[in-house]
């Protein structure tokens, strides 16, 4: 609960709080995906700078859900930047994706408290973690299907993602290799092989091992 309130310190004190005033479009469609997924309350949005991190993220302190959304993501959605055009849906797949654990109860006290039992266990903490991005990856693409290229984008970049193939990448999840078994084995995310092979086929789910 400490931890959690420090971290939640953290995002009001030095981060953009999305809303009316501020990314109005963006805060338009993060309505949107909360109506969509049933939730009763709007979780707060934060956008930080974090030197050029791709990365995203929800929690929650006391009664507050709320999202980081680290600001090389955001503006992705948000501005066109150089030869890059804006891109609405991969941030759009990112933010239903936070939400997505949000609306799975993945942020809730009970849930991390039992979860974290689960961490003692060889394999098995990891393969719940991963279970969680699967989770919320099928929240992000029940309302927003063409939006995958914001997960392709954590492989190649903010600039170089929409000239990359996602389903070139996907295709090389059933490659044998022993060692890349183990290192998805012990992975909080599935590698990114396996994560976009279970976005492109929907007729199977992802695979945790």
């Amino acid at each position: 609960w400490v931890a959690r309130g420090f971290l939640h310190a953290s995002q009001r004190s030095r981060s953009i709080k999305v809303g009316p005033d501020q990314f109005p479009e963006a805060w338009d469609r993060i309505l949107h995906y909360a109506e969509r997924f049933g939730l009763k309350t709007v979780p707060d949005v934060y956008v930080v700078q974090e030197g050029g991190v791709l990365n995203a993220f929800a929690a929650k302190h006391h009664r507050r859900n709320f999202i980081q959304i680290n600001s090389d993501i955001f503006e992705v959605g948000t501005t066109e930047i150089g030869p890059r055009p804006k891109d609405p849906k991969a941030l759009d797949f990112v933010i239903a994706h936070e939400m997505g654990h949000v609306a799975a109860s993945h942020v809730t006290y009970w849930y991390s408290w039992l979860s974290g039992f689960v961490w003692y266990v060889p394999f098995l903490g990891t393969a719940l973690s991963r279970s969680k991005e699967y989770t919320a990856d099928n929240w992000a693409h029940s309302v927003v299907p063409d939006g995958v290229q914001g997960i392709v984008m954590l492989s190649s970049g903010k600039y170089l993602y929409p000239t990359v193939n996602g389903e070139a990448i996907a295709e090389r999840a059933g490659e044998p290799d022993g060692f890349v078994w183990l290192l998805n084995a012990f992975a909080t995310h599935p590698i990114q092989t396996k994560r976009l092979a279970a976005l492109y086929d929907r007729s199977s789910p992802g695979k945790l091992f």
